[in-house]
């Protein structure tokens, strides 16, 4: 039996794909790679948006808390200043008795107080600051509150007994306070042991606000060297710029009467106004058309009077009071701080101080006026500077004002 042959189907052969058609093109590549660079920019561009919003956001937090907490601070102060005024008789001198005594009589009566309110660029209100203003920017204030601050020291009693003296709850006694802005540096403030590291932590100069407080204790307006206060006006804080703290070099004995309360702040405003609501014929700055009030005057520099009282608006407490204050963030202050920008600082301190000389300009320099932005706020925004403005009108409490 013959066999046949065996054969089966030959099997298939596949053509294997090629190495070419397994891998990328070079062009594949570049462009994978171009939108993989690109989408990295993007992305990193996000991030940097979002680390430097966060920045700012957290500088603005931290910074302007500090200065919000100091302008009601302030405004708090101011809201409770004090003249205390009364009236007195003025005397006509008649003749004498057969003693030689003066035989007087009673005319008419004056308004008299031995407190004083004084306000205005800082240069005319600190005599001391006038050699050196480019360092005080903006306003200053000056007057007293029945705060009830003492130094909680126990002292001896005169009379050279041996009984404590203790004002801690004496809460009314009257104290002096003040505010300014100035410009310096930290080295006398801040902790000593800094000054120990070699330089690793650098003294800081930047623009604050700057608060006056002697205690109850240590009030010099009731001076009986200073009396009438219309003779001796600015001389009850004559200290201002003598007293600053002094770090280690103090006690509770000897607390230094001027502190900062708040860094970064580039100017403080300060305009007594009147009410006019319902009367055109006067202008709400007419009693200090150049900021200046001061309670020991009858006329304030550049104002006319406006009542027919002889001694005009003095020993009174101006009725309003527009409160302002520039702050700005910790980032901008030390770009500001910066030795490189002292000119570029000086310039601008001198810009703000120039503007700040009309009240009736106010609004127009601050708030702005049609739309447009104040032309001191612009200032700012030229030097790319990020700031934030604190406003408030404060009704003094007094007795006795009339037009």
């Amino acid at each position: 039996m013959k066999l046949s042959a065996f054969s089966s189907r030959p099997p298939s052969h596949r053509c294997p794909r090629s190495a070419a058609g397994r891998a990328f093109t070079l062009i594949e590549l570049l462009v994978s790679v171009t939108f993989l660079v690109i989408l990295m920019l993007v992305v990193s561009q996000v991030i940097g948006i979002v680390q430097r919003t966060w920045v700012r956001a957290n500088s603005r937090v931290s910074q302007f808390r500090e200065a919000r907490q100091a302008f009601d601070t302030l405004s708090r102060s101011i809201s409770q200043a004090t003249l205390n005024n009364y009236w007195d008789n003025e005397f006509d001198t008649v003749g004498t008795d057969a003693a030689g005594q003066k035989i007087t009589l009673a005319k008419d009566y004056f308004r008299q107080s031995e407190l004083q309110f004084i306000c205005g660029p800082t240069s005319a209100v600190i005599p001391a600051a006038a050699g050196n203003a480019q360092n005080y920017p903006g306003h200053a204030v000056f007057f007293q509150a029945p705060l009830g601050i003492a130094s909680l020291v126990a002292t001896a009693a005169q009379g050279g007994n041996n009984q404590i003296v203790n004002t801690e709850n004496m809460v009314n006694l009257l104290c002096g306070r003040g505010y300014f802005v100035e410009w310096g540096t930290d080295a006398s403030f801040r902790p000593a042991f800094l000054d120990q590291l070699n330089n690793a932590v650098p003294v800081r100069s930047r623009l604050r606000l700057m608060e006056y407080s002697p205690t109850a204790e240590k009030n010099r307006i009731y001076d009986t060297n200073l009396r009438p206060i219309t003779s001796h006006s600015k001389e009850w804080y004559a200290d201002v710029l003598d007293t600053e703290v002094q770090g280690t070099q103090e006690t509770a004995q000897t607390r230094a009467f001027t502190r900062p309360i708040a860094e970064n702040i580039i100017a403080l405003v300060i305009s007594p106004q009147i009410e006019v609501t319902g009367n055109t014929t006067v202008s709400p700055y007419a009693i200090a058309p150049q900021f200046i009030y001061d309670s020991t005057l009858k006329v304030n520099p550049g104002s006319s009077p406006i009542n027919a009282s002889p001694q005009g608006t003095q020993h009174l407490l101006p009725p309003l009071l527009k409160v302002s204050m520039i702050a700005l963030d910790e980032r901008s202050g030390e770009f500001l701080a910066r030795e490189e920008n002292s000119q570029m600082r000086t310039e601008l301190l001198t810009a703000i101080a120039g503007k700040l000389q009309s009240a009736a300009s106010l609004v127009e320099e601050l708030d702005g006026d049609q739309g447009k932005t104040g032309t001191l706020v612009q200032l700012l925004l030229d030097k790319k500077l990020n700031y934030r403005i604190f406003s408030t009108t404060i009704a003094l409490k007094q007795s006795r004002w009339s037009f």
